[in-house]
């Protein structure tokens, strides 16, 4: 089955996120850190909702928060559906601010 898992990798720097599905969600981070400059975490991992993945990117691409390529900017997480959005730990959403 592909992509069972449905995933949210943020990126520090900038904020923004990728929403995708994949089997490996670890694999998956190791893989785009590779190409990435700046720190990447996983902050939702959701078991067997890959298929979910279509519709939160329309929901996304609908509200015009397209950052670059498949990734989005922030605000896109203000647009899951409530039952992913209680999946986020809110105690880590500011984890990519640089405090000074």
């Amino acid at each position: 089955m592909k992509g069972r898992d449905l995933y949210i990798i943020q990126m520090a720097v900038t904020g923004d996120v990728k929403i995708g599905r994949s089997k490996h969600p670890l694999k998956r981070l190791r893989q785009l850190q590779t190409g990435c400059p700046h720190k990447l975490k996983l902050i939702l991992v959701a078991k067997d909702m890959g298929w979910y993945e279509t519709v939160l990117h329309r929901r996304v691409a609908f509200a015009s928060i397209r950052s670059n390529g498949e990734w989005f900017e922030k605000k896109a997480l203000a647009e899951l559906p409530t039952n992913l959005y209680e999946m986020l730990d809110l105690d880590q959403q500011d984890w990519w601010i640089r405090k000074e």
